[in-house]
């Protein structure tokens, strides 16, 4: 059993075994410790695909599907530390909080594997690190082209940084042509001001601040924004921009 990570197979299933570094299909469902579900809206009647070799899905989660067999239910009880931590995320799970998720796998998949019936359509990313030695906020926007959309704000807590930083919820709704506008001009962005764009090679992460991580120009050493346009875990696009970038 992981550490961190409680386990109790409902079923056992029969099918293939996940394994670490491939890629996992599954229903899930999160829970609070006191039973009030999270996230439904987002995970009601969906399937969800995991790349068990990256760090796209919650640890706790990630961890906890290791060894399950296709067609298996397991409950698992996660620690903070494999969930959302200190921070919790936004009004929705408090600092601290232990979380309880029923999985249930639907199918086993070689690395990357993705197939015509899995979630269609782009989306878009942008996420700015926060820097607390200036007080500036750690934001995260993530919009579909269906429209569905989420942004998330994290302010430092002067004189205490990161770890008892809270994560707000932004209420965003765009109407489709700002979503058309918004995909558009970040895949084009490269093309348009290909000067403002930079390459993964020519970043650095700065991790000086405890609890906190700052993808930084080399050349200047400039806080940067990274974009990314990906479809069915492909990236169209994936770039940075400095924060003094006009573009």
């Amino acid at each position: 059993m992981p550490k961190g990570v409680k386990i109790e197979d409902v079923v056992t299933g029969s099918g293939r075994i996940a394994e670490r570094g491939l890629t996992v299909v599954i229903k899930l469902r999160l829970f609070l410790s006191r039973g009030e579900e999270i996230f439904a809206e987002h995970l009601k009647d969906r399937t969800i695909i995991i790349d068990l070799g990256k760090r796209d899905e919650m640890a706790g989660v990630r961890k906890g599907i290791e060894g399950m067999r296709v067609g298996g239910h397991r409950r698992l009880v996660i620690s903070p530390h494999l969930a959302y931590g200190a921070e919790g995320r936004g009004d929705v799970v408090p600092p601290n909080a232990v979380l309880h998720a029923d999985v249930e796998l639907i199918e086993v998949r070689e690395p990357g594997e993705r197939k015509p019936e899995d979630r269609p359509g782009k989306s878009l990313h942008i996420f700015r690190p926060g820097e607390a030695v200036r007080s500036i906020a750690r934001l995260q926007f993530d919009l579909h082209e269906s429209g569905s959309c989420g942004g998330f704000i994290t302010t430092p807590v002067p004189g205490y940084g990161w770890r008892p930083a809270r994560s707000r919820h932004i209420p965003l709704q765009p109407d489709m042509g700002t979503v058309r506008e918004l995909f558009d001009e970040a895949m084009l962005m490269p093309e348009v001001h290909p000067q403002d764009c930079i390459a993964h090679d020519d970043l650095w992460s700065d991790s000086s601040e405890p609890a906190n991580g700052i993808t930084r120009d080399q050349a200047t050493d400039t806080l940067c924004i990274s974009i990314t346009v990906d479809e069915m875990g492909q990236h169209l696009r994936h770039y940075s921009m400095k924060e003094t970038s006009e573009a």
